[in-house]
């Protein structure tokens, strides 16, 4: 439905990303990658503020956390907006300031392209050591099924040689029916004492599996590695297997019939693009709630008492779809270029459990100006006793109120093994999508200020917008994070054997 209140239309030259054709006689002129570069990224236009952790468990034997963190980005360029500190649209994307914040009631809908469904790499199924596609799961056996080796096996095979050590479980470790996996696909069993091909295999084993010391929860993943990945990264994913050598700092493809090759399939390679974007820099917008679901206290409107359980503006949401689904933005992105519909990512749970999708469209059902009091009844639906349900008083700077229900569709990370054997565009896993229900905030220029989550006022049990919206979003701009090297090596975030050239050398040749 379209408002008619006077709004002034923005408009943008939108550009969509596409992806290049698979080209078989470029293939055979250039089957080779350098490995001697590194992730490069363009002209600094942020300052580092910190890092935003997000910690997964916590071993109480040896006071380790686990997790990992987002070396957070500030953009420079920007002016704050009436949205408070931790939930300024500048802070996702320098161009969300100006006309991008003005409500636009003829934009109800967009859609950015790039980003595809793959796989989160769960910590039950020993994150990128997990062999996904072979029926052989002792880690000492690297013969029987060499094609199906992890990609984390595979890596060390190709780049640590000769390194294999040996690994045994955590003191301390939870073992025996507790450790077993959840879900059909989960055909790790509890740990025990092995030889594994290198240290990349050692340390995901260590850290992103069952030999961390702790049994990992069940939503304990590379979900935001994922959705960094695809979101960063331009040029689409990879198109075909790929099988390598090094020769010298090059990676040259193998004949059928040459020894000494490492079989790389489509989803190894995005599994190894996943670890290095698990610890990275990114922008970031709203905040970050560690308190448990049903632990959450709220005050008589139904709103969280704590701030950081407010989550992210509704206002800002709205602004982040419309300007950077709708009118398009400026890549901030070191891996990628040029101007058009940009994805985000969203930790789509507003409670303690992280789960991290690119959001990819957004649609705009219904959108009408309502009265202050009109608002008022509508922020207090759900609410408590004592509730004041005739006077909206949120906001002082608010003079006009427009009701949304909107939508946004999310890319899905539960790709089954027969799927990932195909390329990313072939996969046909349909895109998540959740409601939004909010009242914007406006002033009498119709500038978004903010806004209140609220019920879905069409239906009695609708969905409830107070508890099912985003927790935060941010962006990713380059792999390399707190600790870590231009090449991604080192650090403790992520797996500090695998290098950002060397992972991108094999996405390189893979989209051949």
């Amino acid at each position: 439905m379209k408002m008619r209140i006077g709004a002034m239309a923005v408009s943008s030259a939108v550009l969509a990303l596409g992806c290049m054709d698979v080209d078989g006689q470029e293939q055979l002129r250039d089957s080779s990658a350098a490995l001697d570069g590194s992730a490069r990224p363009r002209e600094a236009r942020f300052i580092e503020g910190g890092t935003i952790p997000y910690v997964l468990g916590f071993s109480p034997e040896t006071g380790q956390r686990f997790g990992g963190g987002h070396t957070l980005l500030i953009p420079l360029s920007g002016t704050r907006e009436a949205m408070d500190g931790a939930n300024l649209p500048t802070s996702l994307h320098p161009e969300l300031r100006g006309s991008y914040v003005a409500l636009n009631s003829s934009l109800l809908q967009g859609q950015a392209t790039g980003p595809f469904a793959s796989q989160w790499w769960p910590h039950s199924r020993n994150g990128i050591a997990d062999r996904w596609n072979s029926a052989v799961k002792d880690y000492g056996d690297l013969r029987s099924d060499p094609d199906n080796l992890s990609p984390a096996e595979k890596y060390d095979l190709l780049f640590y040689a000769g390194q294999a050590r040996s690994i045994e479980p955590a003191a301390g470790a939870v073992t025996g029916e507790r450790s077993q996996p959840e879900g059909p696909s989960g055909a790790s069993r509890a740990p025990r004492a092995t030889r594994v091909a290198g240290p990349t295999t050692y340390w995901e084993l260590r850290h992103h599996g069952l030999y961390q010391g702790v049994t990992p929860e069940y939503w304990w993943g590379h979900c935001n590695g994922w959705a960094a990945y695809v979101v960063a990264e331009g040029g689409g994913p990879p198109r075909r297997d790929v099988r390598v050598k090094r020769s010298g700092n090059t990676l040259v493809e193998c004949a059928s019939v040459e020894t000494g090759c490492v079989l790389f399939h489509m989803a190894d390679i995005e599994a190894l693009m996943t670890e290095l974007y698990h610890h990275d820099a990114a922008t970031f917008s709203g905040r970050r709630c560690e308190t448990r679901e049903d632990l959450v206290a709220r005050d008589v409107y139904g709103r969280p008492v704590d701030p950081a359980c407010r989550d992210l503006n509704p206002g800002t949401m709205h602004v982040a779809m419309t300007g950077l689904l709708g009118l398009g933005a400026s890549s901030i992105s070191s891996a990628s270029s040029g101007r058009g519909r940009r994805s985000f990512v969203v930790d789509y749970t507003w409670h303690r459990e992280v789960w991290s999708y690119p959001v990819t469209s957004f649609t705009i059902d219904t959108m009408a100006e309502v009265s202050a009091q009109e608002a008022a009844r509508l922020v207090c639906s759900g609410g408590y006793q004592g509730a004041d349900c005739y006077n909206y008083r949120f906001n002082p700077s608010a003079r006009r109120f427009v009701r949304v229900a909107a939508r946004y569709g999310m890319i899905s990370d539960e790709v089954s093994p027969a799927s990932l054997l195909l390329p990313g565009a072939l996969r046909n896993v349909p895109p998540v999508s959740s409601e939004l229900h909010y009242v914007l905030e406006l002033d009498d220029r119709l500038t978004v200020l903010g806004g209140e989550w609220i019920k879905n006022p069409a239906f009695a049990n609708g969905v409830n917008g107070k508890q099912m919206h985003p927790d935060y979003f941010w962006i990713p701009v380059r792999p390399q994070g707190a600790g870590e090297d231009g090449d991604d090596l080192g650090g403790s975030g992520d797996n500090p054997y695998i290098a950002y050239s060397r992972a991108k050398a094999l996405l390189d040749l893979s989209r051949r």
